[in-house]
């Protein structure tokens, strides 16, 4: 009698393990299916507009990318890879980028022309400066370089005259020749400015390009996703960004890149 019990619990013991590992194996794969499975994309601009940072970051998008959306430009102005950037750090930013458009030959034909734009984080292009920045900032050779150049170059910081030697001296030059062949100080290079820094990453870039080498001296052609001489596009009337344009109107993509300033790194002593 206690054999034919334990066979009876032996039995049921294996039925439940069975039973509990086929649930555990349905739910896992339902769960990774539905992970790496795309959202529509019309259902991600719908989650995106019910949240206001995605909506106002998706207009700013729309409108900054418009001539590239449309087809009327090839290349990208850095407003609108800027612009993406923002986009992609809202809550309903990355969905947007991953979605799937079905057979929505709009949606398809939206996500070919801007896919030359889309920003890279994985070295296969631009990312946001304020990432890269913080990689540097997290090295300690790429954080002392920073300090070099924070001493070298703080002409570029503040240049307000013609002088070119006087705010690029050849000290500055060496220092960003060095941050040139660090891993993560190389990524500054190419990266888009954005977030609360922008305005300062464009102006030293700015600087950089006009005082430190010139047009013709620049050691990178850019990101690769954009070409400022032809930023000052007319259908593009955001209040920001128009004053950017004015202040901006020599910037190139392609030089060295420092977003991280004094106060940014706590530096204030080394000015």
């Amino acid at each position: 009698m206690t054999c034919l019990v334990n066979k009876r619990l032996l039995t049921w013991t294996v039925v439940l393990f069975l039973v509990f590992n086929v649930i555990v194996t349905v739910v896992s794969s339902s769960s990774t299916s539905g992970h790496h499975q795309p959202i529509v994309c019309w259902q991600a601009v719908l989650q995106c507009q019910a949240d206001p940072d995605c909506r106002y970051a998706y207009s700013q998008y729309a409108q900054a990318c418009s001539s590239v959306l449309t087809g009327r430009r090839r290349s990208c102005p850095s407003h609108c890879v800027s612009s993406l950037v923002q986009l992609n750090l809202t809550a309903g930013g990355p969905a947007l980028e991953r979605c799937d458009c079905a057979r929505d030959a709009t949606c398809t034909d939206a996500k070919r022309a801007i896919e030359p734009c889309m920003p890279r984080t994985n070295g296969a292009g631009a990312g946001g400066c304020t990432e890269a920045r913080r990689e540097c900032e997290n090295d300690a050779q790429c954080a002392e370089a920073v300090r070099d150049y924070l001493l070298h170059c703080r002409g570029l910081l503040g240049f307000t005259g013609n002088d070119r030697e006087g705010a690029c001296t050849d000290g500055c030059r060496r220092v960003i020749a060095r941050m040139r062949t660090m891993p993560k100080a190389r990524p500054l290079d190419t990266c888009v400015c954005d977030g609360a820094e922008r305005n300062i990453c464009e102006y030293v870039k700015a600087s950089m390009r006009t005082l430190c080498y010139g047009p013709r001296d620049a050691l990178y052609a850019g990101s690769g996703f954009f070409s400022d001489d032809e930023d000052d596009e007319g259908d593009y009337v955001e209040e920001d960004y128009i004053e950017e344009e004015e202040n901006m109107a020599n910037v190139c993509g392609g030089n060295f890149v420092l977003v991280a300033m004094a106060t940014v790194f706590g530096l204030t002593s080394v000015l």
